[in-house]
């Protein structure tokens, strides 16, 4: 009966562990993945205003196709804070992928809760550090309704160490308007 008793005592114990052991793994799994999830390739970012044929679109899998630019950029704000970004070269976006009207001077980023921010389109074209970010910290950003900072977060680079450039780095940019 003792050994019996030992016996079930082992396999319950085997089977505790087995099942802690599988049960963190699969989390672990999880959250691996979930942090390295690819953004949602149909996404898409509205261009609008005066590009040439139109109000148009471009998703997320034409973005993530793009010439990419990766570097550290200080974000400095309410704290100054240093990201690893990457992210689409907008001169790029700019010269490839939008046709924009040439009366167009200026660009307004807009984000999903309609905080905006406007550029001479100049500014844009003639700086390859100026991106449409979609990894921070070699992670891809989280979507808005998953509570992240949206798929795509406007970068820009610091003028001078004493410029305060947050807020010229729209989160949740969902849209670009040319005028």
């Amino acid at each position: 009966m003792v050994a019996s008793t030992k016996k079930v005592g082992v396999m319950i114990a085997v089977i505790v562990i087995s099942s802690m052991i599988i049960v963190g793994t699969g989390i672990g799994i999880w959250f691996g993945v979930k942090s390295n999830l690819h953004p949602d390739p149909g996404w898409t970012l509205n261009i609008n205003g005066n590009v040439q044929g139109g109000n148009t679109t471009i998703t997320m899998s034409e973005i993530l196709n793009m010439p990419a630019y990766k570097a550290e950029y200080e974000v400095r704000a309410k704290t100054n804070t240093i990201y690893l970004f990457q992210g689409a070269i907008l001169a790029n976006l700019f010269q490839d992928e939008i046709t924009i009207d040439p009366s167009a001077e200026n660009v307004t980023f807009i984000a999903v809760d309609d905080y905006q921010w406007t550029f001479p389109i100049a500014e844009i074209q003639n700086n390859n550090t100026y991106i449409l970010a979609y990894m921070q910290n070699n992670q891809y950003l989280d979507s808005f309704d998953d509570g992240g900072n949206g798929y795509l977060w406007l970068i820009v680079p610091n003028y001078d160490e004493f410029d305060f450039n947050g807020q010229r780095c729209v989160k949740n940019t969902i849209e670009m308007y040319f005028e």
